[in-house]
């Protein structure tokens, strides 16, 4: 294997691979990133087995190969390169030379026959505005479970599509739920589909392509891994089980006795303020009139705050108390610079909404628990 790259394009690669590099490795192949030179360029792959990155780069190609190299060996390397071109050589003692300018490394590579095979990428099922989509996914993740919980549903979040160009994500850990609709171009399913993804890794993956303008999304018949691509990047998950996620639509409430509307950035303002003074696992109390909200925190000799702010109130006055992490996770999830509160009662579920000034429809809904206090 012998292949020339320029040096921003090997470290723009091999960082984006990287991301896909188990941080506990079960065995040593694992840690390395395989390099494939071809007619068509040198490629980069990564996997944790559950999740794995792949991408390609132009170079110029002296004779073809594979090498399995350190991982984060490799990425601090190409970080710390001149601006030169880069030149590697696949030694006959199976080491790999990497060349640039004055500089020059000698690295062992990994045993290659212990590299895990990838899936194939499976059938393009859709494209999604890449930013949009990533936004989409971190605000619902909050609400997703620990990723200690890895093979509970709970730790993930629920995709679903339809063919005719809707696409909702949503995840709970049931104390909250956050549910989040965005368009979507189908490209080839005619059928429902529902999976659910691992949430961190989804988040991440997701992330990686913010900057990709479009990411199109491929789904096997099998239903077994997700594939995201654009360009030459592709990233990949196994699915999670399905069968245990709740049918969240119907969690949904749709009749409330008071809906007040509150500016976004004094709320959370107020809630940081008062949320001061609480121990763990304390809640804030959120009492409504007809013009204001007075926040409350701490009880009784312990130190305590209140925090009056503005609000408009649709329906009857009421006292109701939330965790405040959870109301602040779905505060930070809204993009509209006023929020309305729909409240059941002091005991059922709230659901947290942005106000669109041009009147659009709510396109992310967060559901919280209220929590019982003695009063």
């Amino acid at each position: 294997m012998k292949f020339r790259i320029e040096r921003d394009v090997l470290a723009d690669v091999v960082t984006w691979v990287s991301r896909t590099l188990p941080s506990r490795v079960p065995f040593p192949a694992l840690a390395g990133v395989l390099v494939e030179a071809g007619e068509d360029g040198v490629s980069f792959t990564t996997t944790t087995q559950d999740t794995w990155s792949h991408n390609r780069a132009d170079a110029v190609i002296g004779e073809p190969g594979t090498a399995l190299i350190s991982g984060r060996l490799l990425v601090e390397i190409a970080r710390s390169l001149p601006a030169q071109p880069v030149s590697f050589a696949l030694q006959t003692s199976g080491r790999v030379e990497v060349t640039c300018g004055a500089s020059s490394f000698l690295l062992p590579t990994l045993p290659g026959d212990e590299y895990p095979p990838l899936p194939d990428l499976p059938q393009a099922v859709g494209s999604v505005d890449a930013g949009v989509f990533a936004a989409a996914v971190a605000q619902v993740a909050v609400a997703s479970a620990s990723p200690d919980e890895r093979n509970h549903a709970y730790a993930g979040i629920r995709m679903e599509i339809e063919p005719d160009g809707r696409l909702t994500l949503a995840a709970t850990d049931r104390y909250r739920l956050a549910v989040r609709e965005l368009p979507w171009e189908p490209l080839a399913a005619d059928q429902p589909i529902a999976v659910t993804i691992p949430g961190r890794e989804f988040l991440e993956a997701t992330k990686a392509f913010a900057d990709a303008g479009t990411v199109t999304v491929h789904l096997g018949e099998a239903e077994t891994s997700l594939s995201l691509t654009a360009g030459s990047r592709q990233t990949g998950l196994r699915l999670m089980d399905s069968a245990n996620f709740p049918k969240f639509r119907s969690l949904l409430p749709t009749q409330f006795v008071s809906q007040p509307e509150i500016e976004v950035g004094a709320l959370k303002e107020a809630l940081k303020r008062v949320s001061l003074v609480l121990h763990q696992d304390s809640a804030v109390r959120l009492v409504f009139s007809s013009d204001e909200v007075v926040l409350k925190a701490g009880t009784g000799d312990e130190a305590t705050a209140t925090e009056t702010i503005g609000c408009t109130l649709q329906g009857e006055g009421l006292d109701v108390a939330f965790n405040p992490r959870f109301l602040a996770d779905g505060l930070a999830g809204l993009t509209e610079a006023h929020a309305r509160l729909s409240l059941q009662s002091a005991e059922k579920a709230a659901v947290l909404t942005g106000i669109d000034p041009d009147g659009g429809s709510e396109v992310f809904r967060y559901l919280l628990m209220p929590v019982r206090l003695n009063r």
